[in-house]
């Protein structure tokens, strides 16, 4: 992702570009804002001065008004509109997924690494379609981490999902769509069923997000479960699914869903790893 200018005026009457994206990002906000509140051009580029201290052009100014132009180029735009696949996403950065910037590159990104391809599309899809992208991005196999990695760039994106839970509650819990959808992302993540078991678990280190998953099982679709249980101290040792090795720094917790309500979880949520499903079929004839 590049990093794209915006028409500034310098004191000497000079067009330059060089701001970056999230100062864009910001301008633009206040252009609209301002509008709203019945500023004419020429003011809102008196306002955008005296915070920003750079001159914008009145013409970047009417188009982004009359909406003609918007400051991301081509850069992914994002909608914060709650939906299944936003859910989704929120919940793969709560398991396995993770937001990472690249400074040097002005990158903000959204990844997964995963052994599983399925789940690796899944996410390609649902980001895709948040990021109103007509093709989904693929996985490709990292050789360094021996796992099959997504890669999404969007700086608005990032930023939302940099909001505590209780701020994402409210996507989370639009409708029940979007509760599945999370919730099979988090399950896709970091939910287990051990073999010869029909113990449903899911593991994490945040003891909120644990609680809040307990009360969406039951709240929704009637799932019972126990926990959250500690699982393992930190600076214990754990292997990771690529073969390493390292030291915990957190403590590890896990719930579990009892049997009679994993018919239930299999109903209304599921699995979209093949695996894992075909676990889940098997506790249930258990």
């Amino acid at each position: 992702m590049s990093v794209v200018g915006i028409d500034i005026i310098s004191k000497r009457g000079e067009r330059r570009k060089y701001l970056p994206l999230e100062i864009r990002a910001k301008m633009y906000e206040d252009v609209i804002e301002l509008r709203k509140q019945g500023l004419k051009p020429s003011q809102i580029q008196e306002k955008l001065f005296e915070k920003y201290k750079e001159q914008i052009s009145i013409q970047n100014i009417y188009n982004w008004i009359n909406g003609k132009h918007y400051p991301f180029g081509s850069i992914n735009k994002f909608d914060e509109k709650p939906s299944p696949e936003l859910a989704y996403i929120i919940g793969v950065i709560f398991s396995d997924g993770y937001k990472y910037f690249n400074d040097k590159n002005n990158d903000y990104s959204l990844r997964l690494d995963v052994k599983d391809k399925e789940f690796a599309e899944e996410f390609g899809e649902k980001l895709a379609r948040v990021l109103r992208r007509k093709k989904p991005y693929k996985p490709f196999w990292n050789t360094y981490k021996k796992l099959w990695t997504v890669v999404g760039y969007c700086i608005q994106l990032y930023d939302f999902l940099n909001k505590p839970l209780k701020e994402l509650k409210s996507y989370i819990e639009y409708n029940k769509d979007c509760v599945s959808s999370f919730l099979q992302a988090l399950f896709n993540g970091e939910g287990t069923i051990p073999k010869h078991t029909r113990m449903l678990r899911l593991c994490n280190t945040n003891k909120e997000l644990l609680n809040y998953v307990r009360y969406l099982l039951k709240k929704y679709f009637d799932i019972d479960t126990t926990g959250p249980h500690l699982a393992r101290k930190k600076r214990n040792i754990m292997c990771f699914p690529n073969g390493k090795i390292a030291k915990t720094n957190k403590d590890y917790y896990y719930i579990y869903i009892r049997a009679k309500s994993l018919l239930n979880f299999y109903k209304y949520i599921g699995f979209t790893i093949k695996r894992k499903q075909q676990r889940l079929i098997e506790a249930i004839q258990w």
